[in-house]
């Protein structure tokens, strides 16, 4: 059996390797540990009182306190103080991917061939949906022209002739670098990778662990390669990509006024190149704990 003490030892070190990048981001855009500290000081507290509760009993701030090792009074401010970082789930990033989904998949909105439609603002000559009955079925109250600025602006989009009809780009949104769209991206796709591990490290029958496979190149390729590499894995993932999005389209839309429980699942795809230096790094960090 492993040792607890050696594991603990293991595992901050290979948290100390999987911070750095995240402690590079804050640190470029002027967040000092003492603003991270309070973060990190409200995660603990409300994951311990939402995921370590005894049994018919009540998470107290006291236990709450005991378990993490925060002064009671911390506990007491961060529960008194519940929303102050809390956000809507349903937020712009969500609202746009859902508007350019839906323009690709739903055949209210498609024309011959499954291809989108050119769509007008408010009123099509020839009768069909419009643009803004396109963001009303997918992005709930959100404005049909601060959906359009949206998708021109990260040019998912573009108005024709006399702006109207208006014609759809990309497939996918992709903010521009450090707006609050993208921040919210980055979020979601680290924090829904690292749910993933959680959920098989602790899935004890492997049928109920969810997909995760890594394929690499074993003896690595030549640097001069690597823009080659880059290319031909993102042509193939994209394609990836677009086949999945059609298939998913094939999913019945929830019913949420009958009561249906609904569940937000996806696929996530991404290219890595390590550091050497970072791996030395990690490899020596865990050397330290070897028997």
């Amino acid at each position: 059996m492993s040792d607890p003490q050696n594991i603990k030892l293991r595992l901050l070190a290979a948290f100390r390797h999987l911070m750095t990048p995240l402690v590079r981001i804050l640190l470029r855009n002027g967040i000092a540990f003492n603003d991270f500290a309070e973060v990190i000081k409200e995660v603990y507290a409300k994951v311990c009182a939402q995921e370590l509760a005894v049994p018919g009993r009540r998470m107290s701030h006291s236990r709450v306190a005991i378990i993490t090792g925060l002064t009671r009074k911390e506990v007491a401010k961060i529960f008194s103080d519940e929303d102050r970082l809390k956000k809507a789930l349903d937020s712009n990033a969500n609202r746009v991917a859902r508007v350019l989904q839906g323009w690709h998949n739903d055949p209210d909105f498609m024309g011959p061939y499954g291809m989108p439609r050119d769509l007008f603002m408010d009123t099509d000559p020839s009768g069909a949906l419009t643009f803004a009955e396109l963001v009303r079925r997918y992005s709930g109250d959100m404005p049909p022209r601060a959906m359009l600025d949206e998708l021109l602006r990260v040019a998912a989009a573009v108005e024709l002739e006399g702006k109207e009809p208006i014609r759809v780009l990309q497939r996918t949104y992709i903010p521009e670098a450090l707006a609050p769209e993208t921040i919210e991206v980055f979020a979601r796709g680290v924090r829904r990778y690292i749910d993933t591990i959680d959920h098989n490290l602790r899935a004890k029958d492997p049928a109920d662990k969810r997909f995760e496979r890594w394929v690499f190149p074993d003896d690595g390729i030549n640097e001069e390669a690597w823009d080659e590499f880059r290319a031909m894995v993102r042509d193939r993932l994209e394609e990836l990509i677009r086949e999945l999005d059609t298939k998913f389209s094939w999913y019945d839309r929830p019913k949420t006024s009958n009561g249906e429980k609904v569940i937000s699942v996806g696929v996530g795809l991404y290219v890595y190149r390590d550091d050497p230096e970072h791996e030395k790094a990690l490899a020596n960090l865990l050397s330290e704990f070897d028997d």
